[in-house]
């Protein structure tokens, strides 16, 4: 339930309650103007009869001689002033309402009006004119009893009850109403008092445990660990690539990978602990521990299961996990430490290929705190401009001529010494400086490059690694173009090396991107070819100009027929794609005289040229009017 549907049901609830309130009220004032309203004639009624039997009793007591006249006249004038306040008086009004009640009060008095000579005139031994007057006035004597008698029990009274009993029996109603609007607003606040606090403990994608509640719950299993003296394993899950996912897929189908992820974590933990999500794309599993192996087979079944394939409405998605895992009391006591240490876990699990599980080791807090300290360097560096590009060339093998030069990375850091490129492009992948690390190196790149060109090599190609990052975000061919326009190089000189799993991760955005950058004008060599997982149906589909042979099958050419073979069908379907080759990794003549052989027409390698800086670069291109010797 929405909370605008919440608040719309409360204000009915209340709107209904306090309807019902009024109403009661309203009706309990009705019934009291009834009831004093039945009380107040009957009272009036009986006063009436009750005057009007006294002045007849006095007339009797006059005619017997056991009273006065003066008795006679005071019963007199208290029925005339009885009537006077009935007709006039406010609190009579009701007795006024009454059926014929008025002009029998107006009747009344108009006769009391004209005994009163006769009255005052009344002697006790004037038997017949007492008589005469006790005569005439049987008749109103008979009335006014009839009237009072109807005032308690007639027709009219059982009405005025009738309403009564039906004012009470809506009131009850309402007061029924009331007390179902109470507890409907009451269960509403408690069922949002409910909600309220699972949504705080609990994340609304997936359903998990959130951080705050997975402290309590990661709490809860220390000290009961420490009670029992038991082991409990903490496992960090993270996904590989998810916000390249996210970007290049959409939201939707991100949170749907993340609900699949929550379920599978889920299912197979099962009662053996608790699975909560951190935030984004990291989970945290708690494990209760019999025997200190379980903590890796979990991790294990924890890893296959996120691994299974994902169906999409138009196609399939594998995602990839790295699992770090931290024990109680063999890593940390305290939630700090385990959580630090699984965290440190998982960081080198990321390192590994394809994701993979790894338990913390003593040693790791050190190396990850190198890793976070060279991610600051690496940063500084990029802003001060302290990295360094080195370039190898790329021959023709038939010719010997230089075709271009690929741009690789180098960092001599002032605090670490060396830092291999393998370790720097981790670091700036783990780190988030993926995207400025490329800038810097396509920028600098080109900026080298039509240096080079102006200098009257205007020939020359420059070849780019591009991370799969950049690539996946959809921002290559923008970023590309601006580099471009920057510097002054044409479109046409400018190739980017991509990855063969980074161009099928997403193939729809792939070929996209792909054929953006081909619009340009740049062309596209996908990088270590044969090692990824390529199909002929795909390769026909990107719109890439070059395939390069990695090195693990170059090195094999001299020893191993299969590889010949290999490099032979990579070679036939690249021309029949029309597509240049370039080897890898030549370095020796045998490997290179057998690519010639193969029809390769492009190569690099140590035996023709290392990676040199840009100063030594011009020497080798002054040089390639005179072929290097590629020949054996």
């Amino acid at each position: 339930m929405t909370k605008l549907k919440l608040l719309s049901l409360t204000a009915v609830a209340l709107l209904f309650g306090l309807s019902s309130i009024y109403s009661y009220h309203r009706d309990l004032e009705v019934v009291r103007y009834v009831s004093a309203t039945i009380k107040a004639i009957g009272w009036a009624s009986s006063e009436l009869e009750t005057e009007v039997l006294k002045f007849d009793h006095a007339l009797t007591e006059l005619m017997a001689g056991t009273d006065d006249e003066a008795n006679v006249q005071l019963r007199f004038e208290v029925l005339w002033s009885r009537i006077d306040v009935l007709l006039q008086g406010e609190e009579s009004q009701p007795l006024r309402e009454q059926p014929g009640m008025l002009p029998l009060l107006q009747r009344l008095r108009t006769q009391l009006a004209s005994w009163e000579d006769r009255v005052y005139g009344l002697h006790a031994d004037d038997r017949a004119g007492i008589l005469a007057l006790q005569q005439e006035f049987a008749a109103y004597r008979t009335l006014t009893r009839e009237i009072n008698v109807e005032s308690f029990s007639g027709a009219n009274v059982w009405q005025q009850l009738n309403i009564i009993q039906d004012i009470r029996l809506r009131s009850m109603l309402y007061l029924a109403g009331l007390f179902i609007s109470g507890g409907l607003m009451l269960w509403l606040l408690v069922r949002e008092n409910r909600r309220n606090r699972h949504l705080a403990y609990h994340d609304m994608l997936t359903g998990l445990p959130n951080r705050m509640y997975f402290y309590q719950l990661m709490g809860s299993a220390i000290l009961a660990a420490q009670k029992e003296r038991h082991r409990i394993a903490v496992h960090m899950v993270d996904l590989n690539e998810f916000k390249a996912i996210n970007d290049s897929l959409g939201h939707e189908v991100g949170d749907r990978l993340l609900r699949v992820v929550a379920a599978r974590l889920r299912q197979t933990i099962g009662d053996q602990g608790q699975v909560a999500r951190l935030g984004g794309d990291e989970f945290v599993v708690i494990q209760q521990l019999a025997e200190m192996a379980e903590a890796e087979q979990m991790a294990q079944r924890l890893w296959q299961s996120l691994s299974r394939e994902i169906r999409l409405n138009d196609g399939c998605l594998s995602p990839k996990a790295c699992i770090g895992t931290s024990l109680y009391p063999d890593h940390g006591t305290t939630m700090p430490e385990l959580l630090s240490h699984a965290d440190t876990a998982m960081y080198y699990a990321k390192k590994q290929d394809q994701g993979a599980i790894q338990l913390f080791e003593s040693g790791m807090n050190e190396q990850r705190l190198r890793q976070q300290k060279l991610a600051v360097a690496l940063q500084a560096a990029i802003e001060k401009d302290e990295l360094a590009l080195h370039y190898q060339p790329i021959f023709r093998l038939d010719t010997g001529r230089i075709e271009s030069l690929e741009a690789l990375l180098r960092w001599q850091s002032p605090e670490f010494g060396r830092v291999s490129p393998l370790e720097l492009i981790a670091v700036a992948e783990h780190h988030g400086l993926a995207r400025a690390l490329n800038e810097w190196v396509l920028y600098r790149a080109c900026r080298q490059l039509r240096q080079w060109q102006l200098a009257g090599f205007g020939w020359l190609k420059i070849n780019v690694n591009i991370s799969p990052s950049i690539f996946m975000r959809g921002e290559l061919a923008e970023t590309v173009g601006k580099t471009l326009l920057v510097t002054g190089v044409g479109a046409g000189a400018l190739v980017l090396e991509i990855t063969e799993d980074t161009s099928l991760w997403d193939t729809a955005g792939s070929l996209d991107t792909l054929h953006e950058l081909r619009r340009l004008g740049v062309e596209i060599a996908l990088d270590d070819f044969g090692t990824g997982y390529s199909s002929f149906s795909h390769l026909r589909q990107l719109p890439v100009n070059k395939l390069k042979i990695d090195k693990s099958f170059v090195a094999d050419l001299s020893t191993d027929s299969r590889a010949v073979n290999l490099v032979k069908t990579i070679v036939s379907l690249a021309q029949s794609l029309d597509m240049a080759v370039t080897a890898e990794g030549i370095e020796q003549p045998e490997q290179q005289r057998l690519l010639q052989q193969l029809g390769c027409q492009l190569g690099q390698g140590y035996l023709l040229a290392k990676p040199m800086p840009e100063e030594a670069v011009t020497d080798w291109l002054l040089r390639d009017g005179q072929p290097y010797s590629l020949s054996v």
